[in-house]
């Protein structure tokens, strides 16, 4: 949070006559106020060559100069004025914390809590300051230090929403997640409309174990109700005819080194390459983030046209889509960080689609269709879904190859004498539930233990949390080995050293676990209700494994006991299994993107048959 100075100058001594100069000043913060993020930076411009020596005026339309640079995005601009601003007023509470905020924004977070501490010290009663100091905290894994400031800050103003929800974000990350849930209850009571939060509510819903489809659905109608109440009021326009060919929109903050991008990459490939394909379809990408690396450059090859949108309001990307002619748009992110569905809320498309980045209904009828799978959502839980689900043939997504993977190894199995389970999970995701069926199963296998490999764990608070719920749990810490972060080679390097995969549940592995199929590993998972809770399953029987996954924690504790315990003739079964895997799957549902392209683009036309049977495709 920055404060942007929106109702009177910093200061307010030392002006004598600073007609012009207070002119533009005010008239900047109306722009700021009015989200005119340009205008305002133009006119606080003016203010500040205006004002000369009217240091009051200069100072604080300098501050309206940098909020205004942060809102377009132009992050390093605003911290080279604030950081200007520091020298010139060195002990300025306000301006130490913007300077806070924004190296927060850029991932310095080390120096971010060095300036918000010196900026509580000058003003200890700041809400905001405690704020984005706890934020910083949570960033370097000092979740003790974050809560304490959230806490601070919401004492400090009881209504204050944010410390509130942020706080709930600390506790998902510990692993809590229905600590998490009351705390952005609490958060609710003073703003209960808000989108991202909603979002937050919505999301963690899919790591509470058993999974409580009443609160689930309250909030998704929650989200609906905040969205409708904030979407303007229009007139649809006439659906017309559609192109020929049909025009594409896909919208996601997730186009660079992503698992969506991994998951996508393959198939819009296929598409262009595959001459029928490719004159069935006009592809327009719609990115919403900031970041750009090689993945992103190899994406564009793919679209027709690439559009940046991040810094578009939703106002002016809706408008944008509808410029753009786009027959069909499609959502990759559904409720995950940086989505778009106030611009679907707008319906910015005569269809709209909910596809691949979610697991879940979006809540908002605006959204005709969720791509699904006959696995993944079976007819009788359609109920969960305000969208009509359309179901691809066999998998809702499919898997790029991983061509840079090194070759399959042996079983380590066969030459030693443990069975090393591995889980590649956030610890998050790994609740209660499981620790028990885990607690089960090395209980009833003296021979086995586990590998967890994680990014939470390289950080130290989460990380020694992780171990006291291991102790908690009947688990013996020296039988799991807790890796933190390594690289991507590293991690499929670490294949070798695994046996077999133990899901995490009711949010299995994706990407994690078709990785593990290509190095030659299969996994035992527990299919629960919803398209995330049977997201491991459909994977498995598309890919001929189908007697791996359980449906129920005792048939799961007890095919890992089976693998845990297994004699030589086992162990050679489970080596033949995974020599031969890679192989097998190559040309399953799971990676065959040729296939799936076929399939994904007839669902397009199919669907808008299936909406406007009237309005024919050419």
């Amino acid at each position: 949070m920055v404060n942007y100075g929106k109702n009177k100058p910093i200061f307010t001594t030392g002006v004598t006559n600073p007609m012009s100069a207070m002119t533009y000043f005010t008239k900047a913060q109306q722009a700021f106020a009015g989200n005119q993020w340009e205008q305002a930076y133009t006119l606080a411009q003016t203010a500040v060559s205006a004002a000369k020596n009217e240091k009051a005026i200069l100072y604080s339309a300098q501050n309206i100069m940098a909020a205004s640079l942060l809102r377009l995005h132009k992050i390093e601009d605003a911290l080279a004025i604030w950081v200007d601003l520091n020298t010139k007023l060195p002990n300025n509470g306000q301006i130490l914390s913007n300077i806070g905020f924004v190296l927060t924004e850029i991932h310095r977070y080390p120096e971010a809590a060095q300036y918000l501490e010196q900026a509580i010290k000058i003003a200890p009663q700041d809400p905001v300051a405690h704020l984005n100091l706890g934020y910083a905290y949570s960033k370097l894994g000092n979740t003790k230090q974050a809560k304490l400031h959230y806490i601070q800050s919401s004492q400090l103003n009881p209504k204050y929403a944010k410390a509130k929800f942020l706080f709930g974000d600390v506790l998902q990350e510990e692993g809590l997640t229905e600590e998490a849930l009351s705390a952005y209850e609490q958060g609710f009571e003073h703003d209960p409309h808000n989108l991202t939060y909603l979002n937050n509510a919505i999301f963690v819903q899919h790591a509470l174990y058993p999974p409580n489809l009443e609160q689930y659905m309250k909030f998704v109608r929650q989200f609906a109700q905040a969205i409708d109440l904030q979407t303007p009021k229009s007139v649809s326009k006439h659906i017309g005819k559609p192109h020929t060919p049909l025009r594409i929109g896909i919208v996601s903050a997730d186009f660079y080194q992503h698992v969506v991008c991994y998951f996508i990459e393959n198939v819009l490939s296929q598409i262009r390459n595959n001459e029928q394909l490719r004159n069935r379809l006009t592809l327009v990408a719609y990115s919403n983030q900031a970041i750009e690396d090689e993945a992103t450059h190899r994406l564009q090859n793919h679209f027709d046209l690439w559009r940046k949108v991040n810094t578009l309001s939703d106002d002016a990307l809706a408008e944008q889509i509808k410029q753009d002619e786009i027959d069909i748009l499609i959502d990759l992110s559904g409720h995950t960080k940086d989505n778009r569905l106030p611009v679907f809320a707008r319906k910015a498309a005569p269809l709209q689609v909910s596809w691949l980045g979610y697991w879940g209904t979006t809540g908002l009828t605006s959204i005709d269709y969720v791509l699904a799978d006959p696995i993944c959502v079976p007819d009788n839980e359609e109920y969960l879904f305000l969208e009509k689900v359309w179901r691809l043939p066999h998998l809702r997504y499919c898997v790029s190859p991983l061509t840079d993977a090194p070759d399959v190894s042996p079983s380590p199995c066969t030459h030693r004498s443990d069975i090393v389970f591995g889980c590649y999970q956030f610890t998050r995701k790994i609740n209660q539930g499981v620790l028990n069926c885990w607690s089960q199963i090395l209980a009833a296998c003296p021979l086995a233990r586990v590998r967890i490999q994680s990014f939470s764990l390289d950080k130290t608070e989460l990380k020694e949390q992780f171990i006291q719920r291991l102790i908690d749990a009947k688990i013996d810490p020296n039988r799991v080995e807790l890796i933190g972060g390594i690289t991507y080679t590293q991690y499929l390097a670490s294949y070798a050293d695994i046996d077999i995969i133990l899901d995490t549940f009711p949010y299995p592995g994706g990407t994690t676990t078709a990785q593990a199929l290509w190095m030659g590993v299969p996994t035992i998972t527990l299919a629960t209700i919803g398209m995330l809770g049977r997201q491991g399953e459909a994977l498995l029987v598309n890919a001929g494994l189908s007697d791996w996954v359980a449906r129920s924690e005792a048939e799961y504790v007890e095919q890992a006991i089976i693998w845990g315990n297994a004699n030589r003739k086992k162990r050679e079964e489970l080596s033949a299994l995974r020599m031969s895997l890679r192989t097998d799957v190559t040309n399953t549902p799971v990676f065959n993107a040729q296939r799936f392209a076929i399939d994904f683009v007839d669902s397009l036309y199919a669907m808008w048959d299936d909406k406007y049977p009237q309005i024919t495709v050419p």
